[in-house]
């Protein structure tokens, strides 16, 4: 005996099939809060929305399709593959997503508050891993006359090994505008996403970066979600001024857990330590207690940075585990 269709499900079914008949509209992830979204239309135009379930969790950054539904809300029915995601765990260690389709990630630091080394060349790792370009912000440099001279020795050595190692540093200031014009033309043409400490001046950059940053539209309407209200928890895709591209404003972290990673990006962000190991005596060497060891030797010999080496052997144990 054949199963009778509610009238919601005949309703339900039609809507589909018309909606697939005809060409969805593109739109781009601005922020989301639950099961609601901020989208980006063709035109620039903010439109809040609902996706279908069958798409899973969405992200800022990514590409979707949508159409108006009949309440005059986006539906999104589609998702355009994704080049890249970034993962973290949430404050309960379950993944989460925090963007999509990165072209570079602004890794912004300062001072006050100064982040742990070890947590930046984390980041590092994590950016290599999408892949993407990693860029270091040194950010609020007109307050380093005023850092205790111990963090600011820690500071210089820690930018010396990653400048040595390929990593561009950029010194910032809003407060003075240095490295501003070089910022924005570095920002040009990419999807960019900014992480740091809270604290370290990210809303100011992004505000100094474009005027979207500035404007209350994007935070009207997440006022106006019925999903959450805790608007800071979320990470923001910001237009750039007159510049194709935009920038990505993520939550800041007191903490980066690399949430996948390859060996090729930890040995990409410590290639000084790979050229060392090429002197060892047996080709797969885990720097621990194998004779011979040229990386442990240039340890020894200070050559090269204790806490460098113990976080690159820290992030190959995780990695095994």
């Amino acid at each position: 005996m054949k199963s009778r269709l509610t009238d919601r499900q005949k309703h339900h079914i039609a809507t589909r099939q018309a909606t697939s008949s005809r060409e969805l509209e593109p739109g781009t992830v601005v922020t989301h809060h639950g099961t609601e979204l901020i989208i980006e239309t063709r035109d620039g135009v903010l439109r809040r929305g609902k996706a279908r379930r069958t798409l899973g969790a969405l992200t800022t950054g990514d590409r979707v399709g949508w159409h108006t539904g009949e309440d005059e809300r986006i539906v999104i029915e589609q998702l355009h593959p994704r080049s890249n995601t970034l993962i973290r765990p949430d404050t309960h260690g379950k993944p989460r997503l925090m963007a999509a389709n990165i072209d570079q990630v602004l890794i912004v630091v300062s001072s006050k508050p100064w982040m742990n080394p070890s947590i930046i060349e984390r980041t590092i790792v994590a950016t290599l891993d999408l892949p993407a370009t990693p860029l270091i912000l040194l950010n609020k440099i007109d307050l380093l006359d005023e850092t205790d001279p111990a963090i600011r020795q820690e500071m210089t050595e820690a930018l010396d090994i990653w400048r040595q190692q390929g990593i561009e540093i950029l010194p910032v200031s809003t407060k003075t505008g240095v490295g501003i014009p070089e910022l924005k033309a570095a920002l040009a043409d990419n999807v960019s996403m900014m992480i740091g400490l809270s604290g370290v001046g990210k809303t100011s950059l992004a505000r100094c970066i474009t005027a979207q940053a500035s404007k209350a539209a994007i935070q009207a309407l997440s006022e106006h979600s019925q999903e959450g209200q805790h608007t800071t928890r979320n990470s923001t895709l910001y237009r750039l001024d007159d510049l194709p591209g935009g920038l990505i404003d993520a939550p800041g972290v007191r903490d980066f857990a690399v949430a996948a990673q390859n060996p090729q990006a930890i040995d990409r962000a410590f290639p000084d330590i790979v050229e060392l190991a090429a002197g060892c005596r047996f080709h797969n060497c885990t720097h621990d207690q194998e004779p011979d060891c040229a990386v442990r030797s240039a340890v020894a010999e200070q050559q090269l940075d204790a806490r460098r080496f113990e976080n690159y052997q820290s992030l190959k144990r995780e990695r095994v585990r």
